[in-house]
């Protein structure tokens, strides 16, 4: 019989497992074993040293444990642990939890029970002999961990021949290491977020986690003092109720399952695809999605089944069901109200109620909406649906009654300020005015006006008076551009005007 009172006695003196074969001439297994043994049972030299050599040996030899395993199994009800394996897999289920269960379904049928203490040994005997270790680390639908994977993938242009380059997201779900893959042109927040819309729809749910890189496209800022996400992100975990959770700065062990997948999605899926010609991004990831499924459900080497198996079996029903339809992608910006009680997107002007002029807003643009908001509340929004540069889009409502008695600029001072220049720049500035609401006029009549402090108002002045001439009503463009040129220069006929002309003279402004 081993010396297991010998064992334990080196052990306590700090002798190496290595040092202690060598003296009791027993192997690394038997040696582990028996110290293992007396730690979970709390077994010191000084107590061994009072048992007989028969009661040692109940407790140490492996061979009489088993016969022993052999009599509880049949006196003991043995729990499904099949069924219950497919439980633990869900959030919140928890070994003692579902051993409670199986202690009140005993009970009420007068059957013998095991101690949570052997319920979980077996448990974890049978999850290991069915390899189902992700059940221990992860939970079905708890997490997916989304990356870009380092390898481009690549398309002809049809027209010219030349090879475009892109990017593949990849996702995969740990518990089951089901994944999704999906190609993308450039890696920019709006492929960034489509991606994500399609993964989710691929899974036909959603899980509980949403792990990522610190990207820009998805974390601002990662920090001990706080984590600061993409607001468009933010609005897609929101609208799919789903939580970010970005890994921590450089602890690339937070995402180790995504990163292992990507290096097998990338043999596999792009390797294949190598073969395809393919001659759009959407035409790329028709194909893809054919070698996706295949990936997915490829046999397990080490274990039964597949990745696509796992997951319709175990983790398809833990995900959270998808929302009514799908999320739209919107940016975000701010911008300042101008004194015409506009803000200005892409060239284009949008109105704003006056009362917000000089403030600050925040701007959410969607694919046709644009929608204003000053702290949380929405102030208005416009269709950005066939607008022009340079356009204007308003609503009366937004405009003061009499623009005369709101704030500081209105269109008679901006008149006053034209007549101190020249009677041609108030002719320009007037029928400026004409045309629509005078807000919306008044940042071109603001910088035509601040040209006289370029070229001087008599210059401005002249240039004003040649626009006249070309265009009843010119705008600042065409002045700007005789400015540039020269043509302001006038010949000394130009200043004495023909009475018939529809050019008004000082005269005029003296009345």
């Amino acid at each position: 019989m081993p010396n297991y009172l010998e064992i334990i006695r080196l052990h306590e003196l700090s002798f190496s497992q290595r040092k202690i074969c060598e003296t009791v001439g027993s192997g690394r297994t038997l040696v582990k074993r028996t110290i293992d043994t007396a730690k979970q049972n709390q077994l010191s030299y000084q107590t061994l040293r009072s048992w007989d050599a028969d009661r040692i040996s109940e407790v140490f030899d492996v061979r009489k444990n088993q016969s022993k395993k052999i009599v509880r199994d049949e006196v003991f009800t043995m729990p499904d642990y099949k069924e219950l394996s497919k439980s633990l897999s869900q959030p919140g289920v928890t070994m003692k939890l579902l051993w409670e269960e199986y202690v009140h379904a005993c009970r009420l049928n007068n059957k013998p029970y095991y101690q949570l203490t052997q319920f979980r040994k077996y448990f974890n005997e049978y999850l290991s002999k069915q390899s189902f270790s992700e059940i221990i680390h992860h939970k079905a639908g708890e997490r997916v961990e989304v990356d870009w994977a380092g390898s481009k993938i690549r398309w002809i242009d049809p027209i010219t021949g030349e090879v475009i380059y892109g990017y593949l997201f990849v996702a995969v779900l740990p518990f089951s290491g089901y994944a999704f893959a999906y190609g993308c042109t450039d890696m920019k927040q709006e492929n960034w977020i489509k991606a994500h819309v399609e993964m989710f729809d691929y899974f036909r749910g959603v899980p509980t986690l949403l792990v990522s890189d610190n990207l820009k496209t998805g974390v601002i800022k990662n920090s001990k003092k706080g984590i600061v996400l993409n607001r468009s992100y933010e609005d897609l975990a929101t609208h799919y109720r789903t939580i970010i959770m970005p890994t921590r700065v450089r602890k690339p062990k937070d995402k180790a399952t995504v990163e292992n997948t990507v290096k097998q999605l990338t043999t596999y899926i792009i390797a294949k695809m190598r073969n395809y010609q393919c001659f759009s991004i959407e035409q790329y990831n028709d194909l893809m999605m054919l070698e996706l499924e295949k990936f997915n459900k490829k046999p397990f080497q080490k274990k039964r089944g597949s990745r696509f198996i796992l997951f319709e079996e175990h983790e398809r029903f833990a995900l959270q069901s998808l929302p009514d339809y799908k999320y739209e992608f919107s940016e975000y910006k701010t911008a300042k109200v101008f004194a015409n009680s506009h803000i200005s997107y892409k060239k284009h002007n949008y109105s704003v109620p006056h009362q917000y002029i000089g403030d600050t807003v925040q701007l959410k643009i969607s694919k046709n909406i644009i929608k204003i908001y000053k702290n949380k509340e929405l102030l208005c929004e416009h269709s950005t649906l066939y607008k022009n540069p340079g356009g204007y889009t308003s609503i009366n409502e937004h405009f003061p009654v009499n623009s005369s008695t709101h704030g500081e600029w209105n269109s008679k001072r901006y008149i006053k300020w034209a007549s101190r220049i020249g009677p041609n720049t108030r002719i320009v500035v007037e029928r400026m005015f004409k045309d629509g609401p005078e807000q919306r006029h008044y940042k071109r009549v603001h910088s035509l006006l601040k040209l006289a402090d370029k070229y001087t108002d008599r210059t401005l002045d002249n240039a004003c008076l040649i626009s006249l001439e070309k265009s009843m009503n010119p705008g600042v463009n065409l002045i700007k551009n005789i400015l540039s040129s020269g043509a302001f220069q006038l010949d000394s006929n130009i200043g004495n005007a023909p009475e018939q002309s529809f050019l008004r003279g000082a005269n005029y402004y003296d009345k």
